[in-house]
């Protein structure tokens, strides 16, 4: 009998170091003698203990038997460990140990609003106002079913991408898509709209909330291209006044639709030469907020005119000079340069140069 509790604890010993890599070990504060006694049911347990945590740190990614710390973190077995180190199998918290290599994932986030439709009849309202073509790269930020950019790709030969948090919707897009047949020139992201990349659109349409407008108008200023055109359903931009708005009337609803064009930032101090008749002085702020402008003389001094920004264009209404001439300049800026022309004589125009670190953003909460 003494003989089969030695082959049995050998066999049990053997087992236990093969499976975790250890040459000596105490169990419950006992020497190795004390495992004579160790009966086919402990050998099972070591055993099933030993698969239970290796098959775990092979389904974890990235981890590996050390960076488990299988040998002293998880189970409490150390290689050389002392009398006083003891494993307790009663007590192992296999379970436990499942849940610390593989926390569980983080809830996926909900949706700001809920999906509602932009009526067909305004979809082709939207894409009208911000002149659609076949050159236009056109994104809806929370795209629903994908209406708005399959009918810009279909009907108006432009490309689209459509940006929605939602699975469910990303999947009615990409179906949606494939009944229209313009699979091959539009495309559908499952991403949050705010931490999204759309810095190559030509045209942006929205149907969120003004709360939500606003949190992205930071973004339009960042990523987006003078000339950028914007269409938004029922919500507007707070303080950034619509370059154009329409209601229209569907089957007795009214539905309004607001349009802008994002504005070069023509803020700061300017240096103007060529200017023959001396309508504008040599030296001129130009304060801006959004698309509107205000030209002042110097830095800061009376109001000279006031006009607006369209994409990388200008107006610039002068007030009356001496003799009562008003005079009204059209021109175009190009990063730190600008040129303008007087509408009334193509053979008066002028050009200016900005002043190094003048320029401040058009909007208090974006950088451009």
């Amino acid at each position: 009998m003494p003989d089969v509790c030695a082959r049995k604890h050998r066999r049990t010993r053997d087992q236990f170091r093969k499976a975790f890599g250890v040459n000596s070990f105490t169990l419950c504060g006992r020497d190795e003698p004390a495992l004579r006694f160790i009966h086919v049911r402990t050998k099972r347990r070591l055993t099933s203990l030993a698969i239970a945590l290796l098959t775990t740190s092979a389904l974890a990614p990235g981890n590996s038997a050390t960076q488990l710390g299988f040998h002293d973190a998880v189970i409490g077995v150390v290689a050389g460990a002392s009398p006083t180190t003891g494993l307790s199998l009663d007590s192992l918290p296999i379970a436990q140990s499942a849940e610390q290599v593989a926390p569980p994932a983080a809830p996926r986030k909900e949706p700001d609003i809920h999906y509602v439709p932009t009526p067909l009849e305004l979809v082709q309202v939207m894409l009208d106002m911000a002149k659609v073509g076949k050159d236009d790269i056109v994104y809806d930020l929370g795209c629903g079913d994908g209406r708005l950019v399959i009918a810009a790709a279909k009907e108006y030969g432009a490309r689209g991408v459509g940006i929605d948090i939602d699975p469910q919707r990303i999947s009615e897009s990409r179906e949606n898509a494939k009944k229209a047949g313009v699979e091959d020139k539009v495309c559908f992201r499952e991403q949050d709209l705010f931490a999204s990349d759309f810095h190559e659109a030509t045209v942006i349409t929205l149907y969120l909330l003004t709360e939500l407008n606003l949190r992205l108008r930071p973004q339009i200023f960042a990523q987006l291209k003078p000339g950028t055109r914007l269409v938004s359903h029922a919500f507007n931009m707070g303080d950034w006044e619509p370059d154009e708005q329409k209601k229209i009337e569907i089957k007795g609803d009214s539905y309004d639709a607001y349009y802008w064009v994002v504005p070069a930032n023509m803020s700061g101090g300017w240096k103007v030469n060529g200017d023959k008749d001396g309508d504008v002085p040599r030296t001129v702020t130009v304060e801006q907020k959004f698309q509107k402008i205000t030209a002042r003389l110097g830095d800061g001094g009376e109001v000279l005119g006031e006009g607006k920004v369209n994409g990388n264009t200008f107006a610039l209404s002068m007030k009356k000079n001496a003799n009562g001439e008003q005079k009204l300049f059209h021109g175009k800026i190009d990063g730190d340069v600008i040129e303008a022309t007087d509408t009334g004589s193509e053979m008066h125009h002028w050009r200016a140069t900005r002043e190094a670190g003048s320029k401040k953003p058009v909007d208090s909460g974006a950088a451009n």
